[in-house]
């Protein structure tokens, strides 16, 4: 666990933005016109959003004042990147609540806001683990960040509350714009348990200075991404592709994937195919010749030295980020957010990125098969241990704005949550999520499950057993499949 100085010191820099970020958004809410150097059609907008919540505030004010609220409030908020980029899924909280307290001042309110907690930049095991512990001790957040995937899982324990009513509140203002299938991964058993604090697509980048070095003209390499999108160019071919430039000696990785246990590796199962849940039953599903491809398509891709038998190792320095920004893999399956992290801790440029990678859908599994991402949204959820739940949903709220929340997304390489947000000119003006919006057309979501992780304990397992060598393909599926079976029939089998 970080220490507290060690969490201050890893976001001094971004605290210093934030800083100046406070005072231009509550500067645009509160100014008699528009600011130097701000369009009037943001200042106006920004102004109109203002004016409505002062109504949603005014009714906060009262119903803290007939309770006897204290002077301050406190709002303990956890957090987590675990990529250093994320940290406004905290700081915009802090941004929030000083736009709250500017708020209650001005409808005339004693009563003021400050947010407490953590980003967390360590494993995601040991943050779930610890929130955990600290429900169970009675010393839990109000405010938890984590996948939409955790919602039923903490919805069916009793550890988060329902927001429908609150969500109601303040739909017209502001979560009527949110897009509706983030809805979904905040719902379950026809209740809205949490709020959408992003979504993101999970591009396969490419080394365009490798395919050069392979003898790719400027133009093949340019329209790799659109025979991807059109189902001209599957798995089989990057297979072919990546074996060659291992052969080549011009990298040590034709394709690398994450580093420890996740979902991105269940895309190559999608791209043949395959379907993890059905919406209309709310089972999750399992393909069985999807899974079979799956199972193979690693294999092989071990055996011919495409991928490292030892990625699944845990280190992300080392068996993902560095041999991708220093050309050490041509196909690397990663997310969005890992552009910005390349960036800001790898020491790449933009102009370096722009030069050297490009990005694209995981191509289709076979031809006739469509291409894929997977996109995994993070949610607020507001803990039964909160003693505010109207003040943390307030928070929420504020966070959600689009000019709070593209802090976020423009930092961090994360897709908008909203439709203003698209159009907001802090996200219109990055160049690289305006590129990979249409990969929303073409993700699906990891199921809203509370058996998810035990499915996606044996997924791992699975592939752990084939890149070792401990297991063949076939071994390998024949475990998948027990396991999996081993859940019941809350699982559809499919051929």
């Amino acid at each position: 666990m970080r220490s507290r100085k060690a969490q201050i010191t890893g976001t001094a820099i971004a605290l210093l933005i934030i800083g100046i970020i406070i005072g231009a958004v509550i500067g645009y809410f509160l100014a008699p016109r528009a600011p130097a150097g701000v369009p009037k059609e943001e200042y106006e907008r920004l102004k109109s959003e203002y004016e409505k919540l002062k109504s949603e505030v005014e009714r906060l004010k009262k119903e803290l004042e007939a309770t006897g609220a204290p002077a301050e409030i406190t709002i303990v908020a956890w957090t987590i990147g675990p990529d250093e980029p994320s940290v406004y899924r905290f700081e915009n909280l802090k941004i929030a609540a000083n736009l709250l307290n500017k708020l209650l001042e001005a409808v005339g309110a004693r009563v003021r806001v400050k947010v407490e907690g953590f980003f967390w930049t360590e494993s995601w095991g040991d943050y779930k683990k610890r929130f955990l512990l600290a429900m169970e001790a009675g010393k839990g957040p109000d405010i938890y960040l984590s996948g939409h995937e955790d919602v039923p899982v903490h919805a069916e324990a009793g550890r988060i509350i329902p927001l429908d009513d609150y969500v109601k509140e303040y739909w017209d203002e502001i979560f009527s714009d949110i897009f509706p299938a983030l809805w979904d991964a905040c719902k379950y058993g026809g209740k809205i348990y949490a709020i959408p604090q992003d979504t993101e697509a999970r591009p396969l980048y490419f080394r365009k200075d490798v395919l050069r070095k392979l003898g790719w003209s400027e133009e093949e390499i340019e329209a790799l991404p659109e025979k991807v999108r059109k189902g001209e160019f599957t798995l089989e071919d990057l297979l072919r592709v990546a074996k060659e430039a291992k052969e080549k000696g011009l990298v040590k990785w034709g394709l690398i994937h994450r580093a420890t246990k996740g979902w991105d590796y269940i895309q190559f199962y999608l791209a043949y195919g395959g379907r993890l849940w059905d919406p209309d039953t709310g089972k999750m599903v399992f393909t069985k010749s999807a899974w079979k491809k799956w199972c193979k398509f690693f294999e092989r891709a071990v055996k011919e030295g495409v991928v490292n038998p030892n990625q699944l190792g845990g280190d992300w320095k080392t068996l993902f980020h560095e041999p991708a920004v220093r050309g050490e893999a041509l196909f690397i399956s990663g997310g969005t957010w890992h552009k910005a992290e390349w960036i800001q801790k790898y020491g790449i440029t933009e102009e370096y990125f722009w030069e050297n990678f490009g990005f694209m859908l995981h191509p289709a599994g076979e031809p006739g098969l469509k291409p894929v991402t997977l996109s995994h949204p993070l949610v607020y959820m507001i803990t039964t241990q909160c003693k505010y739940p109207k003040v943390a949903f307030a928070l929420l709220a504020l966070a959600s704005l689009p000019s709070i929340n593209a802090n976020h997304a423009v930092n961090s390489a994360h897709l908008a949550i909203s439709r203003s947000e698209v159009t907001h000119p802090k996200y219109t003006k990055d160049k690289f999520l305006a590129d990979v919006a249409y990969m929303l057309e073409y993700t699906t979501t990891i199921p809203m499950h509370p058996k998810w992780g035990e499915y996606n304990d044996a997924i791992y397992r699975a592939l752990s057993a084939i890149e070792s060598g401990t297991m063949t393909a076939e071994e390998a599926y024949k475990q998948l499949e027990e396991d999996v079976k081993a859940l019941g029939d809350i699982v559809i089998f499919e051929e």
